[in-house]
């Protein structure tokens, strides 16, 4: 049975749904009224930086003038600005101008520029738009970067001409390029009426985004972080404020601190994200901090972790956290951000699922309420159709049975730029008997009680002697049972060695540790999972921190991780079992 929305998306018919329509609305309305802030560090101080909404519309205005003398009509334009107010300028200039945005990321001298090259070449973009600051990016992209437009150093400006907003045209407006976690860098067409869609759903979903300031840290290149983080306080008329992630990284007390100083109704973070808030914050740091406006933590990692969640609210709730404001989602840039979201008024809703009957497909909730594994449902649709799937017979799956999760809306992406037969594979899926054209996600999971639960990735499911298991059920075990590993720094995979298939699972180390105690850690994580999941892991490798592939958002690269390890060239302190014969 499909699951479908309650009501439509469409809420203010009235109001145009084009976000850039929408900001230049309230530079007309509130011309004077703050509409981002830009949060930057010096040591313990804080320097924001801000525009209003009739600053904003005229530096979007004056750069998107610009744009159309540099461009023509449906080139791509690449944003490699730094984290900010400039990057929020550049994009809705490109929306401004009906230039296709393509969102991307300056060079740093800790970042490799291989994601960023795939994603240069394959969008071709015609001109770049750069930071005056960036010494970098340049030098090390160099052509593929097409003409260079430098944003000025002070954004505000008196420009005489009034802002000039083009139609929109048919082409998209902006390509968001896939974090590149299980394959190569493909660029999503994301079209206006796509992005308008999904910002609809989203107002409507989370009452707390209508009139409370959103804060965030999230990168303004990642879906969650365009979407969310950039464009929704816009279309909201709320008040954006963001820092660099990078900042966040160095004292995570900085957004909890935003959210509390700027009474956030809205933020959100992944796992990781929570777990370093609870990890390198402390105590002292956190005294007197007040997160009592928050109403809404969106998580939309893949898994949303339980533990995790519970975590953060013990260390958070003696200053004002809910554990209600957590709310788990599922989405993808295939669908520019949202597919289901939680209730911001309930507490998340958490199960522990039988682990024998879950390889098997079936969803049953464990008895004991201790044992099985734990699944964080992510809510309900946000204003699209939701189907579970048997990807091989094309038919609909019924309630508590785990397939591919499948989803036709209007917040859907038109397609792969450039790649007509990943979209027809990807973005044209039918089931059996019917024309609709659905989007086929790639993630397996099924529905309970009107919650949609994610089991993992469909390429990314183990078979070991015909049974099924999931990734971040091992990875789990994995890290409860070895405290010397980093949290959420743990892979786990299938390799085939031409005989048969095998568990692999990698995990890195929180500190050094010397070699006896390598293989003991080792031996011990291969025991947990033999008795816990009754699969004896082929490998157990452990590596150093920072050994595991990552993709720019933080998510671990599962098949990265495996081609390195069947080449034989992930670089490891130990290993405990096969090794692969290269």
């Amino acid at each position: 049975m499909t699951v479908e929305p309650d009501t439509a998306f469409d809420l203010q018919p009235e109001f145009p749904s084009a976000l850039a329509a929408r900001v230049a609305s309230w530079a007309s309305t509130k011309p004077d009224a703050e509409a981002f802030i830009e949060l930057r560090y010096r040591g313990i101080t804080c320097e924001p930086r801000s525009l209003t909404y009739a600053q904003l519309h005229r530096a979007a205005g004056l750069l998107a003038r610009q744009l159309r003398a540099d461009t023509a009509a449906g080139d791509r334009v690449a944003i490699l600005c730094a984290h900010g107010l400039d990057y929020v300028v550049a994009f809705l200039a490109c929306l401004y101008a009906d230039r296709t945005a393509v969102p991307l990321f300056p060079v740093s001298a800790a970042r490799n520029t291989a994601r960023l090259d795939g994603a240069l070449a394959d969008s071709r973009p015609a001109l770049s738009l750069l930071s005056a600051s960036d010494k970098v990016t340049e030098n090390s992209v160099g052509a593929a970067l097409g003409r260079i437009r430098r944003l000025p150093e002070e954004l505000r400006t008196t420009a005489a001409t009034d802002p000039v907003l083009d139609p929109v045209g048919a082409g998209p407006a902006y390509l968001q390029y896939t974090s590149g976690s299980t394959k190569a860098p493909a660029g999503v067409e994301i079209g206006h009426a796509h992005l308008g869609a999904a910002l609809a759903q989203l107002w409507r979903a989370v009452p707390a985004v209508r009139h409370k300031p959103i804060v965030t840290w999230l990168p303004f290149f990642h879906d969650m972080g365009l979407v969310l983080a950039l464009a929704l306080p816009l279309y909201s008329g709320v008040l954006g404020v963001t820092m660099a992630p990078t900042e966040f990284v160095k004292r995570p007390i900085r957004w909890l601190r935003a959210c509390g100083d700027y009474r956030a109704g809205a933020t959100g973070s992944p796992n990781f994200g929570l777990a370093l808030a609870v990890s390198a914050t402390t105590r002292r740091e956190r005294e007197d901090l007040d997160l009592s406006s928050l109403d809404v933590l969106l998580n939309g990692a893949e898994p949303v972790r339980a533990d995790v969640l519970e975590l953060f609210t013990e260390t958070f709730t003696a200053h004002g956290f809910r554990h209600a404001a957590h709310t788990p989602g599922y989405g993808l840039a295939e669908a520019t951000l949202s597919v289901t979201i939680g209730d911001q008024d309930a507490e998340p809703v958490t199960h522990r699922f039988d682990r024998a009957e879950l390889t098997e497909g079936r969803a049953v909730v464990d008895g004991t309420g201790t044992a099985g594994i734990p699944l964080v449902g992510c809510g309900a649709p946000a204003g699209q159709r939701v189907a579970v799937v048997d990807p091989v017979t094309r038919t609909e799956l019924p309630a508590a049975t785990v397939g591919e999760i499948w989803v036709a809306g209007p917040n859907v992406g038109a397609g792969y730029f450039g790649n007509p037969g990943a979209t027809a594979e990807t973005f044209g899926a039918t089931l059996d008997g019917r024309s609709e054209r659905w989007l086929r996600t790639g993630d397996l999971g099924f529905r309970l009680d009107d919650q949609l639960y994610i089991a993992g990735r469909l390429e990314d499911l183990i078979v070991v002697d015909g049974r099924n298991h999931y990734p971040s059920d091992i990875e789990s075990t994995v890290a409860a049972t070895a405290p010397e590993i980093r949290r959420g720094h743990v892979t786990a995979f299938g390799h085939d060695d031409g005989r048969r298939e095998d568990l692999v699972v990698v995990a890195e180390l929180a500190a050094a540790a010397e070699a006896d105690a390598l293989a003991g850690i080792a031996r011990r994580i291969r025991a947990a999972v033999a008795s816990a999941h009754e699969v004896m892991p082929g490998s157990v490798v452990l590596v150093e921190p920072g050994g595991i592939p990552k993709t720019s958002s933080g998510k671990l690269r599962r098949g990265e991780c495996r081609r390195l390890f069947g080449a034989g060239r992930l670089p490891h302190l130990v290993t405990i079992g096969n090794q692969p014969t290269v």
